[in-house]
């Protein structure tokens, strides 16, 4: 490999005449020999990097092959090719990706009238942002949530175990986790809590929180280590404060 040999290839590149499989192949074949001819930073620039999108690698390489070209005054007309691949692979997976949440979302209302029913202003906010990597849980029994009473020693409010009985639990990407069988205690400042699951309304893992004998929700703002209170039961919960969040996303 010589640098007249390598502009070339540049050259090539630069103008749109490599395909992804072709310039990956090339680079694999003279790695070691373009480490010790370029620069560090050159190198790098060039070098393609592994992607999920098939034509990223190349696009990216070209942006350091006309780099290349341009500091050392060989003339060349740059093709668009590359990025235009990619942006119409971009739009395709995009395309893609909005079907499998519009699939997720018809899924999550055929399989929950009942929380449609009781919850229908937190359900229809929540359909809109499910995606693909979120889960809603089916409803828990009686026996279940007694279980998970006994185990905490703590007994959930009314309101608490008529939305598990419905779902034992959501994780939704956009920042809110309330799971059944992820309840747990908390001691904070010297006084118990049972954590109902994570309510990113500040900061990642805020959590949302629950008093003995209380109907209340509770937040506590880990960055500022402090407990506020959130709203008066798991309804307010669920139909404002979370179908506002899901709403605003």
């Amino acid at each position: 490999m010589d640098k007249e040999s390598l502009t070339v290839k540049l050259l090539d590149l630069a103008e749109g005449r490599e395909t992804p499989e072709t310039w990956q192949n090339w680079w694999d074949e003279h790695e070691t020999e373009l480490e010790a001819l370029l620069s560090r930073g050159e190198f790098l620039k060039l070098k393609p990097c592994r992607h999920g999108f098939q034509w990223v690698p190349v696009f990216g390489s070209q942006k350091g092959a006309i780099a290349i070209l341009e500091k050392s005054g060989t003339a060349f007309e740059a093709s668009d090719l590359y990025q235009d691949r990619y942006l119409a692979e971009l739009d395709a997976f995009c395309k893609e990706q909005e079907r499998v949440q519009r699939e997720k979302q018809k899924e999550f209302k055929t399989n929950n009238p009942e929380l449609f029913g009781r919850y229908p202003k937190f359900s229809k906010a929540l359909a809109k942002v499910l995606d693909s990597s979120d889960e809603i849980q089916p409803a828990a029994t009686e026996v279940q949530i007694g279980n998970q009473e006994s185990v905490l020693d703590f007994t959930l409010p009314s309101q608490v175990r008529e939305f598990f009985l419905l779902t034992a639990g959501i994780q939704v990407s956009a920042g809110v986790t309330i799971d059944l069988s992820g309840l747990f205690d908390l001691t904070i400042h010297r006084e118990r809590y049972c954590v109902l699951g994570e309510f990113w309304k500040e900061a990642d893992g805020d959590q949302l929180l629950l008093r003995p004998g209380e109907e209340t929700i509770w937040y506590y703002a880990h960055e500022q280590d402090k407990v506020k209170r959130l709203c008066n039961d798991m309804t307010e919960l669920l139909e404002k404060k979370l179908a506002r969040y899901f709403n605003e996303q």
